[in-house]
């Protein structure tokens, strides 16, 4: 783990573990990723209220966050995502998959594929059904609307004057609203908001975009609260434990990075005279727990931690989506055309212009949320439409040169459970993922079904005058054993990690409804790993409103143990 890019503000002494200068922050974030950032600006709004913002990463000026297309220079990029490398999955012929996670300001919203999807009602109403009071749909959705500037829908549904932008594609490319079409060909709604009273139908995209810039949580929420007196943000701030006095959580433990323990200082302890909330996101959260003692005890005793809370389920609930793909070669112009030297020249030179053109594209020029079948009681497939395509071989992803679309499913809702273990009880070791994407029957039926309507899809009128031919995995693939054999070759994962620090009211959970860590106290998580179950939804959206209803349980805290 690098830990040496800039630090800003605390000063040290050589060769000594040195307290922070003033005496005590109300609030320390870990992690000015989706979340922190909406904590940090939200937390410090209050002048009476000191806020420590500490990012692990180099601060957020890399081109590749801000040009859209460059998302292909900044995923498994270290200086910008921590390239985490997954154990085998024995569900996909043993791949080793890079679990990516931003590692900059804005996290994880810096290298993402900007597509805002808030999830739908099912998703929070069923949270809430687990007995998280306060979680329904109805709860959250002030948060929401709270969060965003949408271009889409209206109130009382969608805000219009949150710090996150919400837009359309500044350039969509032609076939994306023939995937439209197709749609209602096979007998599909077109939805006009997906984010909107229904999730279900197919609809144009909805990214965090601002101009045809990425709009990352550190633009949006970081940048307008930068000159806070009471506000500090540091990065290369890597926090190695947290502190503790008894049950108590008074602080975090930070080390020196490269350059620091060079002039021979050691570490840091930050003291928080209120709590201490980690938004490291779903891999760091639970790590940084385990690291202080709060986890499955045995495990954290063969590591050589002395357990302070047992709790098995730190770590463990991991979960991803799933995604498989069926690509069509077209006789339009698709964008993989355009990964030459030249092509690039140009299309940077138009972005930097008008912000228009194949550099402010992401992914999805269409999307859909569709039933498996028509039994099902919400849709429980997404559908992401891009103009561009890659086929497999056994060096993994390879670009198509030809003209070419590919539809992309995953299942809104899996089954599958996966874990993260610590490496070992060094702080710089990368942790352990076990995940078997497709381990579960009914996770790979849906999938099997979603290729099916992707084919479909393809091959319904409005394409008819474009699409040449399937070729991934092409017609001779139809059975359901072909079709398995594809998807175990083919998937990948969304990106979309949730879960391993279980919001829940039962004695397993990691955290309470407010978000509070079981067993001790002054210490919160705020991020997407306290999802109890996945969401039908790229997590960005969802990471802020996790965060945005944090800030208001913290601040209500306060008053009322002020008012005590």
């Amino acid at each position: 783990m690098d830990c040496a890019p800039e630090m800003i503000g605390l000063a040290t002494t050589r060769g000594n573990t040195l307290a922070c200068h003033m005496d005590k922050w109300d609030y320390i974030i870990v992690g000015a990723g989706s979340a922190g950032c909406v904590l940090a600006n939200r937390l410090s709004a209050d002048p009476g209220v000191r806020v420590l913002l500490l990012e692990a990463g180099p601060p957020d000026r890399s081109p590749y966050i801000h040009v859209p297309a460059a998302i292909i220079k900044a995923v498994g990029n270290p200086k910008l995502d921590w390239c985490h490398l997954a154990e085998p999955d024995p569900s996909r012929l043993d791949k080793v998959d890079l679990w990516p996670a931003g590692r900059t300001l804005g996290g994880s919203s810096s290298i993402n594929g900007m597509l805002f999807v808030r999830g739908a009602r099912e998703d929070f109403d069923g949270w809430a059904a687990l007995g998280n009071t306060g979680w329904s749909y109805d709860d959250v959705l002030p948060y929401f609307r709270r969060l965003e500037t949408s271009e889409f829908g209206a109130p009382p549904l969608r805000g219009r004057d949150g710090p996150m932008q919400v837009s359309r594609l500044r350039t969509t490319h032609p076939l994306g609203p023939v995937f439209l079409d197709a749609a209602r060909d096979c007998g599909e709604a077109v939805n006009p908001d997906y984010n909107g009273a229904s999730q279900e139908g197919a609809a144009a995209p909805q990214v965090t975009q601002r101009g045809g810039w990425r709009w990352s949580s550190a633009r949006a929420f970081l940048n307008p609260a930068r000159q806070r007196p009471n506000l500090r943000i540091e990065t290369g701030a890597c926090v190695a434990s947290l502190l503790f006095e008894g049950t108590l959580c008074s602080g975090v433990r930070l080390l020196p990075g490269a350059a620091r323990a060079a002039d021979g200082a050691l570490e840091r302890h930050l003291n928080a005279g209120g709590e201490v909330i980690l938004s490291a996101g779903t891999l760091a959260s639970p790590k940084l727990l385990m690291l202080s003692g709060i986890g499955p005890g045995a495990a954290l005793q063969a590591q050589g931690i002395v357990p302070r809370v047992d709790r098995p389920e730190v770590g463990g609930n991991l979960q991803e989506h799933p995604n498989s793909v069926v690509c069509a070669s077209v006789n339009l112009r698709t964008y993989n055309q355009d990964a030459t030297p030249l092509r690039m020249a140009f299309n940077a030179a138009r972005w930097m212009l008008t912000g228009r053109g194949p550099a402010s594209s992401p992914y999805p020029h269409a999307v859909a949320f569709l039933r498996s079948d028509p039994a099902e009681p919400a849709p429980d497939l997404q559908f992401l439409f891009g103009p561009f395509a890659f086929s497999f071989d056994e060096r993994g992803i390879v670009p198509y040169t030809g003209p070419a679309v590919s539809i992309v499913v995953n299942t809104c809702r899996p089954m599958a459970r996966g874990r993260l273990h610590l490496r070992s009880g060094d702080p710089a070791a990368a942790p352990r993922i076990e995940h078997s994407l497709l381990g579960n029957e009914d996770d790979m039926r849906r999938q099997i079904a979603g290729c099916r309507i992707a084919r479909r899809l393809l091959g319904a009128a409005a394409f008819a005058p474009y699409v040449t031919g399937e070729f991934l995995p092409g017609p001779a693939v139809q059975t359901d054993e072909q079709w398995a054999a594809h998807v175990r070759r083919t998937t990948f994962l969304g990106y979309h990690p949730v879960g391993t620090c279980r919001m829940g009211v039962d004695a397993d959970a990691v955290v309470t409804p407010e978000l509070a860590v079981r067993g001790v106290e002054g210490l919160r998580v705020a991020d997407a790993s306290v999802m109890p179950r996945q969401i039908a939804a790229n997590t960005n959206a969802a990471t802020m409103m996790i965060a945005e209803k944090a800030s208001d349980l913290i601040l209500a805290h306060r008053h009322r143990a002020r008012a005590g």
